[in-house]
């Protein structure tokens, strides 16, 4: 897509390319994102992001985008990530909003590139945040939107200057540091359909004291989200869109697979439905009388047509229901005239309640079942039936709810000073701890669900459980795994199953996991001297830091019998400690060849406890030939070291994999594995490269105008990949012996008691393209306001895994980790006076679906094809959000009152939009919505 298209699908984000500026005009820009217009006079320095130098004069080549308050309060967000998640540069993978089918919803890290979001680092203020998730990542929900200053997001590989997980690049949150007064903020909103609601209050308040040496500031959010139901609230979702396979005695013609409309399942239903034989088709009403089931066309499990009320194979939340608190109080004091003492402490907790689909079970039911039907008893009589088969859907336990917690606490103290005029150090220590607890609140035990369906009575006439040795529901291994205590269950019929029985099916389990981080760290930047064409800048430091992971589970789930999130028990610690210099040398100034021409250079040495040391570096050049037009590019050595889940996470043997072929004996049988760790991983090394101009004109028009262009090409090996115990099977066996020792065999029929799956420096992940920027102050009379426009606009080039020889393209695709080839946002702002109003939007181009399947878009496609699907491009969208604010004064004390609607014009998503992509979904399933509140200052 052609760039001016992109710039005309108008949506909204301020930004302004600090890091390209000396910290004269990076203070006007900062000035220019919050309140609209240029400052005056700077400040205060400004630290960049993507550097670890601060002087005037410094311009580094990393390309930054940086999102000012105003920008922030023009999304009214609940949470920072619905800002961060609209930047073209971030797919929305992982958040409220696009997790509708994984369990432990709820969290938002950032994911920068579409690489995963391990492999982007989250700071506040510079400094690593306490991790949340189990892979070390960052939940931002945890951070006070009410605090945040400003959010300087780097594009590009920066762990010279920052250290692991910087290979697609840094998001770093700068918080208020001193405030005057209170500032407060109040928003409620729901959508058009009278869901979604949310109620949001932000406090902030501050002063100084002891003459003005100390400052003191405390701010904290409070968020409900009641979230958005199932799919089938929007109607989209009510033409029951899914996915069958045809099979391979289709009709020519037909392919293998097909994205249709009136989908349900044809083999369980609420109550329960015979399955086979000659009462096949009978289904089980509440009171347990049977009526004919209403075929339509039959695809396995799944049909076509017909109806299956209350089955809906789509119960999976649109937007998961959050509720948060996040606080931050920071004191700082001048011990003498150059050195400064700072102690922040920051809390915060979400919790998330969620459930996804409901458990579908088939069972043999005996004739003398104590809970049989009459009727039906007398109809297998009839037949001379001693068995039936029954198919059930569990919606009596709400599916699996889950209630997902997450708190983290967080401590830094710290000095900073300066040494003379051109000198500045400072030294931290933070400690933080993260408690968070996935817990499923009615999980289904396979084994006890089939041992409490065998209902028989006892000598006395009592309902109890059947022998478990002679159920036919249960397999040898489930036979084990029964628990005592078995309640029988009544199956026929919705709502038959008590709740003694409910709850001995479907009891509470748990995943509970502990996050703590100690850091230590120091930092001297300044300029040792300087050339004729400038301060050669310098910036040198270190720091030691110490991970640790605590991972426990309930017993259920550390025997893995649950029907799903069998989660381990295990604990793991890693020790860093690291040394970085990084130095900015001006090359040229004011010549007839150059305006500017500096170079940067930085390189870390870092030395993990578990997997040795390792270097970075970073190579960068800026070049002005004139002052209209800066050149930058850099080259980059950047690492991922394995987190300690994968180091040294443990899920205990039972996941089964059926029907496995072993290819040592030729027997098929069911695969337990395990999901272990691999202490001997090795850091992910990343070259990256960036390229890209600058334009500033000083001509007359066009003095408001910016233009940005740069091509990034991040290339990561030793990729970390978990291999699947089949995959196990199979590479042995062709005399891979480094897979061996992951098999455990035993003398059973199968012959293979059980596989570990690790994860291993494998693959390789490529992905290169081109991000544009702009930003334009269109010229105006002074009378008649301002109208600004900015844009930013990502184009992919290549997304591509390397597996065995094997290349996946995902680049243009949207399943499965892929990305549209283009996105664009941008806003259009006009101000005048105390009224101001953005609109925007956001540009997701048309992209295949699954680049694994081949659709009639596709010029390879045949029907004939085991891949081949019917609908595999999903259309472009734009979506345009307006935002409306007014300054009111009242009793001497100033209000904004504002108000937002997103998808203004109630775009539906595609019809398969929900069913088909799983995360990292580009379109809107919630439809249009209304915030509304006011913000205060006193």
């Amino acid at each position: 897509m052609p760039l001016v298209l992109a710039v005309t699908a108008v949506t909204g984000i301020t930004q302004a390319q600090a890091q390209d500026v000396p910290p004269s005009a990076a203070a006007a820009d900062t000035a220019l994102a919050q309140d609209g217009a240029p400052a005056d006079e700077p400040t205060q320095d400004i630290v960049v992001t993507g550097s670890r130098l601060q002087a005037a004069g410094f311009t580094a080549p990393t390309p930054t985008t940086m999102l000012g308050i105003e920008a922030i309060a023009t999304r009214a967000p609940v949470s920072v990530s619905e800002v961060i998640n609209r930047l073209p540069a971030v797919r929305n993978s992982v958040s409220p909003s696009a997790n509708q089918r994984q369990f432990g919803g709820g969290t938002s890290p950032v994911d920068l590139r579409g690489l995963g979001p391990v492999r982007t680092l989250t700071l506040v203020d510079g400094n690593r945040f306490t991790p949340t998730l189990e892979d070390g990542t960052v939940d931002t929900s945890l951070i006070p939107v009410g605090l945040i200053e400003r959010i300087d997001v780097v594009t590009g590989g920066a762990s010279a200057a920052y250290g692991s997980d910087a290979v697609a690049g840094v998001v770093n949150f700068v918080l208020a540091k001193k405030l005057s007064g209170v500032r407060m903020s109040a928003q409620a909103g729901i959508t058009e359909r009278g869901d979604g609601a949310t109620q949001s209050l932000n406090l902030a308040a501050g002063t100084a004291f002891a003459g003005g040496r100390g400052h003191v500031i405390a701010g904290v959010d409070v968020t409900r989200s009641e979230g958005v139901g199932i799919i089938l609230n929007r109607e989209f979702g009510q033409l029951m869109p899914g996915q069958i396979t045809y099979g391979t005695a289709r009709a020519a013609g037909t392919p293998a697979l097909g994205l249709v409309t009136g989908v349900n399942y044809s083999t369980q239903s609420v109550g329960g439905l015979i399955t086979a034989g000659p009462l096949r088709g009978q289904a089980f009403a509440p009171d347990g009388s049977t009526y004919p089931f209403q075929y339509g066309t039959v695809y396995s499990n799944l049909m076509v047509g017909g109806s299956n009320p209350g089955s809906e194979v789509f119960h999976w939340p649109i937007q998961t229901p959050l509720n948060r608190v996040a606080a931050l109080g920071r004191v700082e004091y001048e011990l003498t005239d150059g050195v400064t003492a700072s102690l922040v402490g920051s809390y915060g907790r979400t919790q998330a309640d969620t459930y996804t689909g409901y458990n579908q079970s088939s069972f043999i039911i005996s004739r003398d079942n104590a809970y049989l039907p009459a009727a039906t008893r007398a109809a297998m009589i009839a037949n001379n039936l001693q068995t039936i088969t029954v198919g059930r859907l569990l919606t009596e336990n709400g599916g699996v709810p889950q209630r997902n917690t997450f708190e983290t606490w967080r401590v830094v103290g710290g000095l900073s000073g300066r040494l003379g005029s051109k000198w500045s150090w400072d030294t931290s220590a933070q400690y933080g701890e993260s408690q968070n607890e996935f817990r499923f609140l009615s999980q289904v035990i396979p084994a006890n669900y089939r041992a409490a369906v065998n209902a028989v009575r006892d000598a006395s006439g009592n309902i109890v459980c059947g022998p478990i040795a002679t159920n036919p529901n249960l397999t040898p291994a489930q036979r084990l795994q029964v628990q005592p205590g078995c309640v029988p269950i009544n199956i026929f019929g919705q709502g038959a199953p008590s709740a003694a029985a409910l709850s001995y099916i479907a009891p509470e389990t748990y995943h509970a996991w502990t996050n703590r981080r100690l850091v230590l760290a120091a930092n001297l930047r300044g300029s040792p001297f300087a050339t004729w064409a400038g301060d050669v800048q310098v910036a040198v430091g270190g720091e030691a830091r110490r991970d640790e992971l605590i991972a426990t589970s309930d017993p259920l789930s550390l025997a893995a019998i649950a029907a799903a999130a069998n989660y381990g028990a295990y604990r793991g610690r890693v020790n860093v400690t690291e040394f970085y210099g990084e130095v900015g040398v001006p090359l040229a100034r004011d010549m007839a060849f150059a305006q500017s021409l500096e170079l940067n250079g930085a390189v870390r040495r870092t030395d993990y406890s578990t997997s040795g040391a390792v270097t970075t570096w970073k190579v960068g050049l800026t070049y002005e030939p004139i002052s209209a037009i800066r050149l930058r590019g850099t080259w980059s050595r950047d690492i991922r070291a394995p987190n300690l889940s994968e180091l040294f996470a443990y899920t205990g043997s039972g996941v089964s994999v059926n029907s496995t072929v072993n290819p040592f004996n030729n027997q098929t049988g069911a695969l337990a594995t395990s999901s272990n760790g691999n202490p001997n991983l090795k850091p992910e090394v990343a070259k990256t490269k960036s390229a890209g101009i600058v334009f500033q004109p000083d001509w007359t028009w066009a003095r408001g105008l910016k233009l940005s262009a740069d091509y990034f090409d991040i290339d990561v090996r030793g990729l970390i990949t978990q291999v699947a115990g089949t995959q196990v099977i199979a590479r042995c066996y062709a005399g891979e012996t480094v897979y061996c020792p992951q098999i455990q065999f035993d003398s059973s029929t199968f012959g293979i008691a059980n596989v570990q799956q690790l994860s291993f420096n494998l693959n390789r992940l490529r992905t290169r393209g081109l991000d544009f920027e702009l930003a334009y102050r269109l010229p105006l009379p002074e009378s008649a306001g301002r109208l600004d426009l900015r844009m930013l606009a990502t184009r992919i080039l290549e997304l591509r895994t390397y597996d065995r020889g094997t290349v996946i393209e995902r680049a243009g695709s949207l399943a499965n980790g892929g990305l549209p080839e283009w996105v664009a946002t941008a806003d259009l702002t006009y101000a005048i006076d105390g009224f101001s109003s953005t609109l925007s939007g956001r540009y997701t181009q048309a992209a295949i679906n699954d680049v694994t399947r081949i659709g009639p878009d596709d010029p390879n496609y045949n029907a004939a094809l085991p891949n081949s699907v019917n609908i595999n491009k999903f259309p472009s969208a734009v979506y345009v959000d307006l935002n409306l604010q007014q300054r009111i004064t009242a009793g001497g004390t100033e209000f904004t009152v504002f108000g937002l609607v997103e998808n203004l014009f109630d775009k539906a998503p595609p019809t398969f939009a929900a069913t088909g992509i799983l995360t990292g979904n580009p379109y809107d399933l919630i439809g249009r919505r209304y915030k509304l509140g006011a913000r205060v200052q006193f």
